[in-house]
């Protein structure tokens, strides 16, 4: 507990002791009208009667405190004035139990006293957001409190589909440039990555925000919007009318055969249609010979628990338990069972997971792992086995994410890492990749479970994966050359000026070598406009890694994203390491099925 907010609570508890909070003299209920009081009220609340386990009410209310006080003190003024609260702590340094009312009022009294310790009031309802932050903390790391903005950002990422043109953009150097169109988009074939629109409906975009992109952008299904467009290698500026369309949001926005009888799918998230997604992926693969299969896992940070249950039901058989939850009361385990029958053989299964593959993800490798059904490879995922339930707050639209439950693999392994209220060293500690998340020390001290062949699995810090994958980390100068963007745009140019490319994306990842002088142009221009320092060795280097990126870039431009991304899975090392290993996820297929 930090010295300022010890102080602040001891002292508030200190004047409701002495009788100096007129609780006696005004009701709560008067209080109540306040709807930042309100909105805090509710949210205590609702934490007292459904998280996972009982709450000590003097926890949550030193977080509410706790995250007020943090709040007041950031910034130049931070708190001028807490001589009122320091010779309250004079006094008295005990705590002692309060009602439910005296615990609002005492909280209606700080948030009053906090506000007015700064030359500028602090605003109440930013003050209210950080109480909730600050019991929330108190909590664990993954309930948390979303405005009604943010909450309808949230939905809005897990639907599937959204209206609008369909492109992947970014503000780049102040313009807004277009990433990629979305295939069978209304951008789709109009308008290329690269472009720079410079106009939506005759207003300029310089200064523009992404949030503004997204509303000026987006509209009702079949209305129209004009953009202005400067085309690399085209000298005239372009005008585009496009008709706003149903744009699907793909959480397996990748699935094709990577090489004779093996495919390779990529879950991105677990949204509203994963599940079916996956389905329509495993079929088309399958209509073309697959019979081994690489899931790709890795950054994938979950989603909707329903959709994990729903892409474990592809792999499992009828009445196998997926995943099961277990809340605060006795008997409120839940069990989540494979609904229905495998059809056909079992592929041999490969999943890919790293330090970002988190809930959703660790559902759906936990069970494959457990029930010998594929080979988990990779890095130790993130370690979330909570789960969250959405309550709507009435008293500002808002939605509260609380933590009801916790998850277990078909074994009984609790995936949750251990945290403490230090948030930010919680998240880094999950995606470290050092040493101390591997999967050697994990095991160190980590509760054993044994599958039915007889193989060693963790609980209590992620899924370890059966064999650890090292991922080549990138240089320094590889890490500059991809955060200035230079291989965008360059690419973008290059495209635009050139003409002689094969007629087929298949011709074109097989035979299609990046020439010299496209090399030496980019160094040129590596050196010129994006001001990179480059030296003759460093350049030597990295040759193979530049040839790659662009070969890759100039696909997007001239086929679209997918294309782009089959490109770099050639020079993916975890990936070439992944195919391998199908030696061994055949072996645990034929234990498995006896055959």
């Amino acid at each position: 507990m930090s010295p300022l907010r010890r102080l602040i609570i001891v002292g508030c508890a200190v004047l409701t002791i002495l009788g100096l909070v007129e609780s006696h003299h005004q009701s709560w209920s008067a209080a109540e009208e306040r709807p930042e009081l309100k909105l805090i009220a509710e949210v205590r609340d609702k934490i007292h009667r459904y998280y996972v386990e009982p709450v000590d009410s003097l926890r949550v209310l030193e977080g509410a405190v706790d995250g007020m006080v943090e709040a007041v003190a950031q910034g130049e003024e931070g708190i001028q004035d807490s001589s009122a609260l320091a010779e309250a702590d004079s006094l008295l340094r005990v705590r002692t139990p309060m009602s439910n009312r005296r615990q609002l009022e005492l909280l209606a009294r700080t948030l009053d006293q906090l506000r007015h310790s700064r030359e500028i009031p602090y605003p109440p309802d930013s003050l209210a957001r950080a109480a909730i932050g600050g019991m929330l903390i108190a909590l664990d790391p993954h309930s948390s409190y979303l405005d009604p903005q943010e909450s309808e950002e949230m939905m809005e990422r897990f639907q599937a589909h959204f209206e609008g043109i369909g492109i992947y953009f970014d503000i780049h150097q102040g313009k807004l440039v277009v990433i990629s169109p979305i295939e069978g988009s209304p951008s789709y074939g109009r308008l290329r990555a690269g472009d720079h629109i410079t106009a939506i409906d005759g207003v300029s975009t310089e200064g523009i925000t992404a949030d503004q992109v997204m509303q000026r952008l987006r509209g009702p299904r079949g209305t129209q919007v004009r953009v202005s467009v400067v085309r690399p290698g085209t000298e005239e500026p372009l005008e585009i009318t496009l008709t706003r369309d149903r744009i699907p949001v793909h959480s397996v926005p990748y699935a094709f055969m990577l090489d004779q009888g093996i495919g390779y799918i990529r879950i991105t998230r677990f949204a509203e249609q994963t599940g079916e997604e996956l389905g329509q992926a495993l079929d088309r693969l399958s209509s073309q010979g697959m019979e081994r299969l690489i899931l790709d896992l890795r950054g994938n940070g979950g989603g909707f628990l329903s959709q994990a249950v729903e892409v474990a039901d592809y792999f499992l058989d009828r009445d196998q338990l997926i995943v099961y939850t277990e809340g605060r009361e006795a008997g409120s385990r839940i069990d989540y069972k494979d609904q229905n029958a495998l059809e056909g053989d079992p592929f041999s299964l490969v999943v890919m997971i790293d330090h970002g593959s988190a809930s959703a993800s660790e559902i759906v490798a936990g069970a494959i792992q457990d029930l010998d059904l594929g080979l988990i490879v990779g890095q130790t995922s993130f370690g979330k086995g909570l789960v969250q339930e959405q309550f709507p707050l009435s008293s500002n639209g808002g939605l509260l994410l609380l933590t009801v439950a916790r998850y277990f693999t078909p074994l009984g392994r609790l995936i949750q890492r251990p945290y403490t209220e230090d948030v930010e060293a919680y998240i880094e500690a999950g995606l470290d990749t050092v040493d101390d998340n591997a999967a050697g020390s994990l095991r160190t001290g980590a509760q054993v479970f044994h599958t039915a062949q007889g193989r060693s699995v963790y609980g209590g810090g992620g899924i370890t994966p059966d064999v650890v994958l090292k991922p080549a980390p990138l240089s320094s100068f590889a890490e500059e050359v991809l955060a200035e963007g230079a291989i965008f745009d360059f690419g973008s140019r290059w495209v635009g000026r050139h003409r002689d490319w094969p007629s087929r994306f298949e011709d074109f990842l097989a035979h299609y070598q990046v020439s010299g002088q496209a090399l030496a142009e980019f160094l040129a221009f590596l050196r010129k406009e994006k001001k990179v320092q480059v030296e003759d060795s460093t350049y030597a280097a990295h040759r193979q890694f530049l040839q790659g990126e662009l070969k890759a870039e100039f696909a997007r431009g001239l086929w679209g994203d997918e294309q782009r991304y089959r490109v770099l899975l050639e020079s993916d090392e975890e990936v070439a390491q992944a195919l391998r290993l199908f030696d061994r996820a055949d072996a645990l297929r034929l234990a498995h099925t006896g055959s």
